[in-house]
């Protein structure tokens, strides 16, 4: 593989402005996609998103910022992901041709509502993508820490070890230590998880549950998280590796985390819609509940946490019941 390669970020959210952050650090020049050309108007003029990470400020002139998709796409030899997972496919399914032979690591988490898969694997069976020049980022990172420049730490996944540490290397900084692995299926589905687990803890919080039980349910969460992804691909991988616990860790129990608060709003008698409604960024752990649920269905398994989540969910189940009896099966 030649070097330098130019790495494009296709969402300019939370997450997408973070990364474009992060590679200023070590990328003379990046290219980055917002569909909104009034966002990226007000980014140029004034160095900062005006709907993400406000007080950021953003070094503009390494920035090749455009609404085009495919200016983006033709001119990046890399490219991140960093979409809500629910709008990937509509976003990119007209761009199939172009994405062919481009090297895609997903920043996103989540499944692909359209196909029922994790983000790699749909890339891979729907764009005919190898798994070679597919990669998942992972942290945990909260885009809001990364702002701060508070200390962070992110995984680069991807079979291709050279590819690994190449991004590695241009997403490292004093306030994020990166590390690399090959384990992109073990990652991403432990990436989807902790977004559904992080629901059930927030609805818990909001129904006033202490640390004492969330404490337990966490670790029973983590537990269930474990044996599904074995359930998947049982290979042997350290699951005390930051991208696996630490980030179910970070995004049950951080202020900054979207899926908790939404879960809370539950717990505290707001219908689910609702909830939806008022979350001005998308909770992805939404979606991957349906899709883990099925999961299990498939394969005979039952997953009693994720189970209740769907119930609560998607059946309208109530939340106060249900909780009440996942806690007697607690230890």
């Amino acid at each position: 593989m030649s070097f330098n390669k130019n790495i494009g970020v296709l969402g300019a959210g939370s997450w997408g402005t973070a990364l474009v952050k992060m590679l200023s650090e070590n990328c003379d020049k990046i290219f980055w996609h917002s569909r909104n050309d009034i966002q990226i108007k007000e980014i140029i003029k004034t160095k900062k998103n005006p709907k993400y990470l406000k007080d950021l400020e953003i070094d503009t002139d390494k920035m090749n910022i455009s609404s085009d998709l495919n200016f983006i796409i033709d001119n990046s030899d890399i490219l991140i992901i960093a979409i809500p997972s629910p709008y990937i496919e509509k976003s990119l399914n007209e761009h199939k041709t172009a994405l062919a032979n481009k090297i895609i690591f997903s920043g996103s988490k989540g499944v692909i509502p359209e196909s029922h898969l994790v983000i790699t694997e749909h890339l891979h069976k729907e764009y005919n993508i190898p798994y070679k020049n597919l990669g998942i980022l992972s942290g945990p990172t909260h885009a809001e820490e990364i702002a701060k420049e508070k200390l962070s730490y992110l995984t680069v996944g991807s079979s291709n070890d050279e590819i690994s540490k190449y991004l590695s290397k241009k997403l490292f900084s004093p306030y994020v230590h990166t590390s690399i692995s090959n384990d992109v299926i073990g990652i991403e589905y432990a990436a989807t998880l902790k977004n559904i687990y992080s629901i059930l803890v927030g609805i818990s919080f909001g129904l006033g549950y202490g640390d004492n039980f969330i404490s337990v349910l966490i670790s029973h969460c983590t537990k269930e998280m474990i044996n599904f992804i074995k359930s998947i691909d049982n290979v042997k991988r350290e699951f005390s590796h930051s991208a696996y616990i630490g980030d179910l860790l970070v995004t049950t129990y951080s202020k900054h985390s979207r899926n908790r608060t939404f879960g809370e709003m539950i717990g505290k008698g707001l219908p689910v819609k609702k909830a939806i409604s008022k979350m001005s960024m998308i909770v992805e752990g939404y979606y991957a509940t349906k899709n883990a649920y099925e999961i299990s269905k498939s394969k005979n398994m039952n997953f009693e946490i994720i189970k209740v989540v769907h119930e609560i969910l998607y059946n309208n189940k109530n939340a106060e019941l249900e909780l009440k009896l996942l806690a007697e099966k607690l230890n």
